[in-house]
């Protein structure tokens, strides 16, 4: 959350910047001044977690009626940028207020496994996307069988809902490619109810543009680009922005990109520092570039505990930039044609 988003809150409540502190000493215990209000406001100090997190839930209020759902799709040409980590932590936060599906669209599993949720046994019970996809794909070709995506969903501790992945998926790549609108098909699947059930979705992506990506990003509202901070990263980047010109052309006119997240960052080298130089000179003009996520082992370790990182740290390294992603996709939701008032 920027300072401009925390000053427009303030004066959409009517409120001076002396009383704003007022009305958050009051509700967090803290003694906040006009001062503080006004560095966080200007950019000159970054806004505390709990006041993001605060606002955030005093914006969103009390949720009322689901759907539709945003789509987002993490994407990058480059494997190994953390795209699977923005994925899980970015879902997890949401599904705290929101109705959540995270979708699985790597053969490798890698947002499957974070969550603690086994690949092998679900691909042994043929409740993974590949057989979502091929049951969707064959209930439309029926015209009228019906199709039910809750079949294959699977709900964490935190009320996450998430569709697996196993390495079957990556027989879909061949597959989709042989039908004549097999780019289409995840748009078709979650067209079949979960768009509206859902108030968000995010889909976790192979790094290529294969079939694959191609129907997340045909099935997509919005796009965040995780980069990690070195040069291949920052190249996959401009090849994925290619593909997305490509896609608006063809299939979805409407996918934006809500930004870039630099990933795994460290301040002290020098390499990091001018890669995200790049980033913030080559994108910044076209598109928001979120500050930096730090390189830290709770992400890792996160990993091996099957869980996501903020779901067990909280204040993890990075927690508010993640913060702002949410609040960003927040924003983008609201302005979608097809969404109405769903909050009291």
């Amino acid at each position: 959350m920027r300072g401009e988003d925390i000053k427009a809150f303030r004066e959409g409540r009517s409120l001076n910047q002396p009383e704003f502190a007022g009305w958050l000493n009051k509700n967090l215990g803290r003694k906040y001044d006009k001062a503080k209000i006004s560095r966080w406001e200007n950019g000159t100090e970054k806004v505390p977690a709990p006041v993001i997190s605060f606002i955030l839930k005093e914006k969103i209020g009390i949720v009322t009626k689901h759907g539709p759902a945003l789509i987002c799709v993490a994407a990058n040409r480059k494997g190994g940028v953390g795209k699977t980590a923005f994925t899980v932590n970015t879902a997890s936060l949401l599904a705290k207020h929101f109705k959540v599906l995270l979708i699985d669209a790597d053969p490798q599993a890698n947002a499957t496994i974070h969550l603690g949720i086994n690949s092998i046994q679900r691909e042994r019970e043929e409740k993974t996307l590949y057989y979502a996809l091929r049951a969707s794909v064959e209930a439309h070709r029926a015209h009228g069988k019906a199709f039910d995506l809750s079949e294959y969903i699977v709900t964490t501790d935190g009320g996450l809902d998430v569709i697996p992945s196993g390495m079957r998926l990556g027989d879909a790549e061949a597959e989709l490619q042989s039908q004549s609108s097999g780019d289409c098909a995840l748009r078709e699947c979650l067209d079949d109810g979960a768009r509206q059930t859902y108030d968000f979705i995010f889909v976790d992506t192979p790094p290529h543009f294969g079939m694959l990506t191609r129907n997340a990003l045909t099935a997509a509202t919005t796009v965040v680009i995780p980069c990690q901070t070195e040069m291949l990263s920052v190249t996959g980047v401009e090849f994925l922005l290619e593909n997305l010109d490509m896609i608006r052309r063809r299939a979805n006119p409407g996918v934006n990109v809500i930004g870039i997240l630099p990933t795994m960052f460290n301040a002290r080298l020098t390499q990091d520092q001018a890669s995200l130089d790049d980033i913030r000179r080559l994108f910044g003009v076209k598109m928001r570039i979120f500050d930096p996520i730090p390189r830290a082992t709770v992400y890792a370790q996160a990993v091996a505990a099957g869980q996501a990182a903020l779901a067990a740290v909280p204040d993890a390294p990075g927690y508010e930039v993640y913060q702002s992603v949410v609040d960003a996709l927040i924003q983008e939701r609201t302005r979608m044609p097809e969404v109405m008032t769903n909050v009291a």
